[in-house]
């Protein structure tokens, strides 16, 4: 799986806390890149993406707001994971890194203060055998003729959702998700009764009056009866071919996947002392996201309490003007991977930069200057520009080296 990077020389790069940066040109556009002109050039590399082919893996087997590329982590994985003895991502959102680590053969421990997304994590990891594919397969087709039938014969059915929840959803596709719901939950193994809640997951907001998942505006969907049920078929028989596609790729054992907070990493781990020699994750970038109110559909139907994930989430849009209170949230977890790992540890970070009222705030410098004040060095860097999708200026994104004091 893993490609080997461009033969080109090393770019020579100022220290990464320094500008201006060294500008390089690629496929994917302009990188510029800083520090270390060996970790620099890797980064770089690792960020050019945009002419990947699609992966077969389970990466994307459900839609994750700012998810990151799965050869980002390859990537950096190849070339600095070899010889590790544990990869933490304490914002493991739905799993890439931890992927990647199995395909490594590293093992892996993951954080998210997201239960949707710890629960996808375990799915994602976890390949199965092949009896029990076929198992889950099957399965997925009984469930959905016995949705088909409830469709048929008009039976009563109760979508148990919270208030607020079935306006956004067209009656009869309410309807037939709420049957399809109750059939699902009526299966009686408890594994693969959970890889069918989050293939029905997976289709929540598509079907829903929702415009997408980092879009709450309503639009109006024209949806054939039956429609849901066969998709249900279509992605369980999806998610199997990339569970099998998995399991011949993995070499490294099934991670560690918690809900916890990156902030108090010590509390919800255990144990006494570091244990991680590298970390590989991608925080919420300030100001862009509300990942809490970006799964409120699929919250509602897997009776998920996201009150205290919202409480807690650190960065979200809805905070408004809040960068001191950003910048707060991004010093306390970079003091708590500290307390958790080793001497040495490397750790890469992939952020875009935040957006609070009129101003932006540029990742990098935020995490070198938070770096120096809680132990780490800040190493090298590589930086791409982002369309704003909010119709703003271009933003940029960067994967950062720092090393840990």
């Amino acid at each position: 799986m893993s490609e080997q990077p461009p033969e080109t020389p090393p770019s020579k790069a100022a220290p990464a806390h320094t500008r201006p940066k060294t500008s390089l040109t690629n496929t994917g556009g302009e990188t510029w890149v800083a520090g270390d002109p060996e970790i620099s050039e890797v980064l770089a590399y690792a960020m050019q993406v945009d002419d990947v082919e699609r992966d077969q893996l389970t990466h994307g087997f459900h839609s994750y707001p700012a998810r990151m590329h799965w050869a980002t982590a390859e990537r950096v994985l190849s070339a600095f994971g070899p010889g590790t003895s544990r990869v933490l991502d304490p914002f493991v959102g739905s799993g890439t890194v931890l992927i990647e680590a199995r395909v490594a053969g590293c093992a892996a421990t993951g954080v998210d203060l997201n239960p949707l997304a710890t629960r996808l994590a375990r799915v994602k990891c976890d390949p199965l055998d092949a009896a029990r594919r076929a198992q889950l397969a099957t399965l997925s087709r009984e469930v959905a003729g016995r949705s088909e039938e409830r469709v048929r014969a008009r039976v009563p059915v109760h979508a148990q959702l919270p208030e607020g929840e079935v306006a956004w959803y067209s009656p009869h596709v309410l309807k037939e998700m709420a049957g399809l719901f109750e059939e699902i939950g009526a299966v009686p193994d408890d594994s693969l009764r959970e890889r069918l809640l989050l293939v029905f997951s997976a289709l929540v907001v598509k079907f829903s009056k929702q415009r997408s998942d980092t879009a709450e505006e309503e639009v109006d969907r024209r949806l054939r009866k039956g429609l849901v049920t066969e998709f249900f078929v279509r992605k369980t028989s999806e998610l199997c071919e990339r569970l099998e596609a998995l399991e011949a790729a993995v070499t490294g054992p099934f991670p560690q996947v918690l809900n916890g907070d990156a902030r108090r990493l010590q509390d919800r781990l255990g144990g006494n002392g570091p244990r991680f020699d590298l970390v590989l994750t991608s925080p919420p970038y300030g100001g862009t996201y509300d990942y809490a109110a970006h799964h409120q559909r699929r919250f509602g139907w897997l009776g998920i309490d996201g009150s205290q994930f919202a409480a807690r989430e650190i960065g979200a849009r809805r905070h408004g003007d809040a960068r001191e209170r950003f910048e707060s949230e991004m010093r306390a977890a970079l003091s708590s991977i500290h307390e958790v790992t080793m001497p040495g540890a490397l750790c890469f970070f992939l952020m875009g930069d935040a957006h609070y009222g009129n101003e932006r705030v540029p990742a990098d410098e935020l995490i070198e200057a938070l770096a120096d004040d809680v132990g780490f060095e800040p190493l090298a860097l590589a930086s791409q520009e982002r369309v704003d999708f909010a119709g703003g200026a271009p933003r940029r994104e960067h994967l950062m080296a720092l090393e840990r004091s």
